[in-house]
């Protein structure tokens, strides 16, 4: 049986981390039979982070290097309808969410103050109480730095949210009123998606990024229709969708 390495995460979501949700999601779409196993130790793990896909005596890091042993090893062939075009936007879509997007929800989890209570309650609920405000002080600095480098961190507050009302309106519009992103039917490009705007519209951080998601039906729609197609009957619902699920 195949084992994805993941974090530990709040029943109502698959993961914290985007690109946990998207290899879980591709394992489902590859009709994989796998087995959840939470990382107790990141540093013993290929590039210190999740997720990790083990395949027997082959240990597989990084949500991209995961798709390509599934498509190579365990038929997962979604994609293979599409044309060289459809290919070329995907991929660029997916870069905007996964290298851009996300890193707007980061600044909102970590270094936003409107992030504190979520972040101590889920990513820091095993540290010990007393411990867990210094252990937040000492990862948001390592979180700023990482922003700052990666070019996001360098402006303003209002210029970070900015950009990902705008990546989430262009999500949005190439959606319309199309079931998934490429069509009628999921394909690799939604577990990305959806693994950022899912975590996005989960939260219950009050943030413009936040409150700009849940002001758009369209992604809402997208993401419950993601989750109970690929999960079906073990879907899961986030509290702050479920006035979704009921209309």
């Amino acid at each position: 049986m195949l084992v994805l390495v993941n974090f530990p995460a709040p029943p109502e979501i698959r993961s914290l981390s985007p690109f946990c949700y998207k290899a879980e999601a591709l394992l489902a779409l590859a009709g994989c039979d796998y087995r959840m196993e939470h990382a107790t130790d990141l540093s013993a793990l290929p590039h210190g982070k999740v997720p990790v896909l083990k395949d027997g005596d082959l240990v597989i890091p990084d949500s991209s290097l995961i798709q390509r042993h599934l498509e190579r090893h365990h038929g997962l062939a979604i994609d293979e309808t599409l044309t060289g075009v459809e290919l070329a936007m995907a991929e660029a879509i997916r870069r905007m969410a996964e290298e851009h997007l996300r890193w707007t929800m980061v600044h909102a989890r970590w270094i936003d103050p409107a992030g504190e209570e979520m972040i101590m309650g889920t990513a820091l609920a095993d540290v010990p109480e007393e411990m867990r405000r210094d252990v937040l002080t000492s990862l948001r600095e390592s979180i700023r730095g990482t922003l700052h480098a990666q070019g996001l961190g360098r402006h303003t507050p209002e210029e970070i949210y900015a950009f990902g009302r705008a990546d989430l309106d262009a999500i949005a519009a190439f959606l319309d009123d199309k079931p998934f992103f490429m069509g009628d039917r999921p394909t690799t490009v939604d577990a990305s998606l959806v693994g950022v705007v899912l975590n996005i519209l989960a939260s219950d951080i009050d943030t413009p990024l936040m409150r700009h998601a849940a002001a758009i039906p369209t992604l809402a729609d997208y993401a419950l229709r993601f989750e109970r197609t690929v999960f079906g009957p073990a879907a899961r619902i986030p509290a702050t969708l479920r006035g979704e699920q009921a209309a």
